[in-house]
C-alpha cells in the first residue's frame, strides 16, 4: 500500500511539474506579453538577417512591449528562425541577458582545440529561453550550431563568420535598446 501511495504521489508531482514547465513563459518578455486584462502595445525593428552559409535564416529584431495601463516597458531581442513556410521558432533574449550573450558568442567564436588538452571539445552558451550557441569539435572538424530553446528546436549549423555576424547584430540591437531605454528613441 505504501508503494502505491508513493507511486501516486510521484506521478502527481511529475504531472504537476510537466504542466507548469510547458505553460510557463521562459523569459521576462514572454511573461509580460502574457499579461491578461491590459492593453499591450508592441513595437519592433529588424536589425538584420543571417541568411548566408546557415541552414535556416534567422532574423534579429529588437522589441519593446508597453503595458498601457501601467506604462511599464520591457525590451528584448528576438531571434526568428524560419524552418519552413509553416514553422517559425522565436527565441526572446531579455534586455538584461544581452551583454552576457554577446560575450558568450565571442567566447564560443574564439575557442579552439589548443585550449583543451583532450581530443574533442564543446564550447557552449545558453540563454534563459534555452537558446544555445555551440562550437563542437570532432577531431580536426569543428561545427558551429545554434539551437532554439523551442521544445522542437532545430539545430541551425552555420559558418564561423555567421557567428561573428550574429555578435555584431546583437551589439547593434543592444545599442538601439540602450538608446530607447535612456529615452533617446
Amino acid at each position: 500500500m505504501k508503494r502505491i501511495l508513493l507511486l501516486l504521489a510521484l506521478t502527481a508531482g511529475w504531472a504537476l511539474n510537466a504542466q507548469t514547465t510547458t505553460n510557463t513563459p521562459r523569459t521576462y518578455f514572454e511573461a509580460y506579453n502574457a499579461v491578461a486584462d491590459a492593453p499591450l502595445l508592441k513595437g519592433m525593428s529588424v536589425i538584420g538577417t543571417l541568411n548566408n552559409q546557415i541552414n535556416y535564416p534567422v532574423e534579429i529584431r529588437v522589441e519593446a512591449l508597453t503595458n498601457l495601463l501601467s506604462s511599464n516597458i520591457v525590451y528584448a531581442v528576438s531571434l526568428r528562425t524560419r524552418i519552413s513556410n509553416k514553422q517559425l521558432e522565436v527565441d526572446y533574449i531579455d534586455y538584461d541577458e544581452l551583454d552576457g550573450l554577446i560575450r558568450g558568442i565571442q567566447f564560443v567564436s574564439q575557442t579552439s582545440q589548443s585550449q583543451m588538452p583532450l581530443d574533442n571539445f564543446e564550447a557552449a552558451y545558453r540563454t534563459r529561453c534555452g537558446l544555445s550557441v555551440l562550437k563542437v569539435s570532432n577531431g580536426n572538424k569543428q561545427t558551429i550550431l545554434m539551437k532554439s530553446g523551442d521544445p522542437i528546436g532545430a539545430r541551425n549549423q552555420m559558418a564561423s563568420f555567421v557567428l561573428d555576424d550574429l555578435g555584431r547584430y546583437l551589439t547593434a540591437a543592444k545599442a538601439k535598446l540602450d538608446s530607447l531605454a535612456s529615452g533617446g528613441q
